[in-house]
């Protein structure tokens, strides 16, 4: 578990966010006040309606970089944040980053849902094995951002950034074998709760 928090830190985030959700974010123990004080931030008081917490881990060559992605649901918006490694190097020392997005719910174009269900060939053998949930919004694109390299081993010098535009979605993908049962129940019991607020603030 990666621990960010000094006692100060903790007793200021204290109450701020729902204690389910603040569980949730411990839990995933992946720079937990650090995604909190981003959360805290973005939701400028709102109250909580619905939340979902995905860590992640993958490889990059042979370093490995650790993610989280957090959906907070409002009466008004839909809060998006992600936390990720940025790679380090001799260079530049280990950092997080902490990106976060606050859409308004007039503006999500569409609440997508991939299940997946293992069968006998015959039969769906129980639940969802996994789920994708897919959100996109308009007006808006997302801009990655990375460090620019060149191709020569032997330098040193600062290229800048590059990075790629895109048009603004999400999708992330729950599995119950790398998950558990609860990552995907959790999963689908927020894109119900974002759906019905979608139908609610549309009507």
């Amino acid at each position: 578990m990666t621990s960010d928090s000094s006692g100060a830190d903790r007793r200021t985030l204290d109450g701020a966010l729902p204690p389910d959700l603040m569980a949730d974010l411990e839990h995933a123990g992946y720079f937990p006040q650090t995604a909190a004080a981003s959360l805290t931030q973005s939701l400028r008081g709102a109250r909580v309606l619905a939340h979902l917490v995905r860590p992640e881990a993958t490889f990059d060559g042979d370093q490995l970089r650790r993610h989280l992605t957090v959906l907070v649901l409002t009466d008004r918006h839909l809060i998006m944040s992600h936390l990720d490694d940025e790679l380090a190097d001799e260079l530049n020392p280990s950092q997080v980053v902490a990106t976060t997005d606050r859409v308004r719910l007039s503006r999500v174009d569409m609440v997508g849902l991939s299940q997946v269900f293992d069968t006998d060939g015959q039969r769906v053998r129980g639940t969802e094995a996994e789920v994708t949930l897919g959100i996109s919004w308009r007006g808006a694109r997302r801009i990655d951002m990375e460090r620019a390299y060149c191709d020569d081993p032997q330098c040193q010098a600062d290229h800048g950034y590059t990075g790629t535009s895109t048009p603004a979605d999400l999708a992330l993908r729950i599995s119950a074998r790398a998950d558990g049962d609860e990552a995907v129940r959790n999963a689908l019991a927020f894109h119900a709760r974002l759906s019905d607020a979608l139908e609610e603030f549309e009507g």
